[in-house]
């Protein structure tokens, strides 16, 4: 939900309303319950990962989820409570919803349809906007998609604070028809953009949105169809829907917000908000793979759809040390440059972390959302495996 400012590498920085869910559990990844170690395959003296997340686990942290890939080795395992009701252990191939780490998804497709012909990134979004919508939002007829994509279109954050209050009263009473792109852009419309297009870089769900609803135009179905046959299925991702279309693909993870003494199960409630800013829910191992197939498979993705994604002219700079490219941000850290993107919700917080020159992966979910306890568990998750994997190599 809200946007917290990023501090340094890694930290907890896109949060935005979304859902959760859990597929079935068909992962070949070693399965330790809580309290068990990390199985022998894993590489000699690694920091003891498993040791980490069930020390996090508390009445406040109630489940997480841990993958780490590296040259010395890798691991997956999980800690604590799936569900809080029936007491079921957490599994480490258990599905989250992505929330903001999701947006490559979207911006991946984008770059596939303008790869296609179907879309151009550096047309302007009036060309695809009805003009119901267009004359809503500021400097439509000036904004490109690819400035939707990174973040430099200046366009009104459904999700700013300001509006955070009606936002969340509006999800809560129409959940039950089902949210969509359209509805959350409403919390958009007629505000002043932050910059002229082009002239800065602030985070934006609303730019996301809009590209969705651009994809829909353009294809005359939900791109979540296309997303579907474009980049799930090609990389045989099992594990891996779209939140609110594809809900019959898995069932749902509970995730826990506390709310007068209680912890809410807001599951049901996100599994109804469809969003090309929060579009999918998947699994730390099918994350870490996506990601890695993005720089590393020549034959799943094109070196033309490589740069439309990652290279200079989809780069803008947010600081002095933290670029965004599309669905990304880039950042250099001892000596290495390190893509990453996480996202958070109402029960639920993802991070998700590559480094190509070292080809490592950190993903991780937990399922107690934007609690402070829930944070700092977050946050020392990514000091403890970021000093290991990238600063000791």
């Amino acid at each position: 939900m809200n946007q917290l400012k990023q501090q340094s590498l890694l930290a907890v920085v896109m949060l935005a309303l979304s859902a959760c869910g859990t597929s079935k559990s068909n992962s070949t990844d070693t399965k330790p319950l809580p309290d068990t170690k990390p199985s022998p395959q894993q590489a000699a003296n690694p920091p003891d990962y498993q040791g980490l997340i069930n020390g996090l686990i508390s009445s406040e942290v109630h489940g997480i989820i841990l993958h780490v890939s590296a040259a010395n080795g890798a691991f997956t395992g999980s800690a604590g409570l799936a569900n809080l009701a029936t007491r079921e252990v957490l599994q480490p191939d258990a599905v989250y919803h992505l929330a903001s780490s999701g947006k490559i998804f979207t911006a991946l497709l984008a770059v596939r349809l303008h790869e296609e012909g179907l879309l151009d990134l550096d047309l302007t979004i009036d060309n695809w906007l009805s003009n119901e919508v267009a004359s809503q939002i500021q400097y439509s007829d000036q904004i490109t998609l690819r400035q939707l994509l990174n973040h430099s279109s200046g366009i009104y954050n459904y999700s700013d604070p300001r509006s955070e209050d009606a936002y969340v009263e509006y999800v809560m009473a129409n959940y039950k028809n089902g949210i969509s792109n359209g509805d959350l852009l409403q919390f958009a419309y007629g505000q002043p953009a932050y910059f002229k297009p082009g002239e800065g870089v602030k985070y934006s769900n609303s730019n996301y949105v809009l590209a969705g609803m651009i994809m829909d135009s353009v294809l005359g179905h939900p791109n979540a169809l296309a997303m579907r046959d474009k980049i799930i299925d090609r990389l045989s991702l099992s594990d891996t829907f779209a939140v609110g279309i594809e809900n019959q693909v898995a069932q749902i993870t509970p995730g826990y917000e506390k709310q007068n003494d209680a912890f809410i199960n807001t599951g049901p409630i996100l599994s109804q908000v469809t969003a090309a800013s929060t579009p999918v829910a998947s699994s730390v191992t099918e994350v870490a793979k996506l990601m890695r197939s993005i720089f590393k498979d020549d034959t799943w993705l094109s070196q033309a759809e490589r740069e439309a994604l990652l290279g200079e002219a989809s780069q803008v700079k947010a600081s002095a040390n933290l670029d965004y490219v599309l669905g990304l941000w880039k950042e250099e850290f001892n000596g290495y440059t390190v893509y990453h993107h996480n996202g958070g919700n109402h029960g639920y917080i993802s991070n998700n972390i590559y480094v190509p020159e070292l080809d490592v992966s950190i993903v991780y979910f937990l399922n107690c959302g934007l609690s402070d306890p829930c944070t700092n568990a977050f946050n020392t998750i990514e000091q403890a495996v970021k000093q290991y994997v990238i600063a000791n190599q």
